[in-house]
């Protein structure tokens, strides 16, 4: 592996709080995009590059596992420092960005309503979708696909998209590092923290440029070089698995060519169908291959769902598609493979990593 170092003066400055604790309804819609290509007395700190070209795979990571009755004992301040993002560029040059009073105050709130869905008291609202389960939303784009038969759980039903240049296709990408993401705003890319932080070595990945509509070696829209690079301490410093997200800001806003994602939070979880589709190592470099399939268990922190998925799937959106209404708003981001379940699992989308992710939009 290479290593940078770079020595900066942290900024820090406050998320503003769009956080509006007696509200249940919430969330970001997409856009389409057009479709047509582009030709002072802060502390000092260490940020530390990691210039490999392939992300550590979780299953060889430190990772802590936090669980709810070990989460229901945080404190106000303890909340607040595992909610503060970090902001890296390329040069070094590094913020920390707090959260507010209200974003604090809404994390407490929901570890304690939330808490397991199947076990104690739930959390109602952030209806998005009048309560409609989702569709295969790619019926018609991959008729006449073919799929290979590759065992991954159960028969491998995974089908590769050729169509990368059509919506919702062209909003998700490959990023250098070897992971996927998906655009939920005009330079904003969502993908799992484990794709942009390595807590192996504690240290920011470089490789974090973005291809939207890869397929194959062809790039379609080109490769976006990165400004920024975000994830919260709760996994750059402490390596908790719930913490498992990020967002990579992009040098330009190929979000008006291509389009975005809608995002948002939904609880009580309906046992929706998801569509996760992703880069996976496993199958011809840099080909985006679709999965299809019906959410399982969920808990506070994580959806799981028997959704064939492989290496470099990882950070991949997991939404849900309502025909009626035109809608796909992710709900999870893809991150780990089988684990006790037997199933694959994403990071959930709460509340409070709603407000996160709207509050990095804002800023950047």
């Amino acid at each position: 592996m290479n290593f940078r170092y770079a020595m900066i003066m942290t900024t820090a400055f406050v998320m503003s709080g769009m956080a509006v604790l007696a509200q249940d309804t919430d969330f970001e819609p997409g856009n389409t995009g057009s479709g047509q290509p582009d030709g002072g007395g802060s502390p000092t700190i260490t940020v530390r590059f990691d210039d490999s070209t392939q992300f550590v795979p979780p299953e060889r990571l430190p990772i802590v596992d936090t669980y709810i009755k070990d989460a229901l004992s945080l404190t106000a301040e303890q909340a607040r420092d595992e909610l503060t993002a970090v902001a890296v560029s390329p040069d070094g040059t590094a913020e920390v960005l707090p959260p507010d009073d209200a974003t604090v105050e809404l994390l407490l709130e929901t570890l304690q309503a939330l808490s397991i869905e199947d076990g104690l008291a739930l959390e109602t609202g952030g209806v998005i979708e009048a309560g409609a389960e989702g569709d295969n939303e790619e019926a018609e784009a991959l008729a006449g696909e073919s799929v290979s038969a590759e065992s991954v759980i159960g028969t491998d039903t995974r089908v590769r998209i050729n169509g990368t240049t059509s919506y919702p296709f062209r909003t998700m990408g490959r990023i250098d590092i070897g992971c996927t993401g998906t655009l939920i705003g005009p330079r904003h890319v969502l993908t799992a923290g484990h794709c942009v932080y390595n807590i192996d070595n504690d240290s920011w990945y470089s490789s974090l440029s973005f291809s939207p509509g890869q397929n194959g070696s062809a790039r379609p829209y080109g490769k976006i070089g990165w400004r920024r690079a975000v994830s919260v301490r709760g996994w750059t410093r402490d390596h908790k698995r719930n913490y498992d997200y990020a967002m990579i800001v992009l040098d330009s806003d190929i979000g008006g060519t291509v389009g975005w994602m809608g995002y948002g939070w939904k609880s009580p979880m309906p046992d929706y169908n998801v569509n996760i589709n992703g880069y996976p190592a496993d199958k011809p470099w840099g080909t985006m291959w679709h999965a299809y399939c019906n959410l399982g268990p969920k808990t506070t922190y994580r959806l799981y769902y028997p959704c064939d998925t492989f290496g470099g799937m990882s950070g991949s959106g997991v939404y849900v598609y309502n025909s009626s209404a035109g809608s796909r708003i992710i709900y999870g981001i893809h991150a780990y493979g089988t684990d006790w379940t037997g199933l694959n699992g994403a990071t959930r989308i709460r509340k409070a990593v709603f407000e996160n992710l709207k509050s990095w939009k804002a800023a950047y």
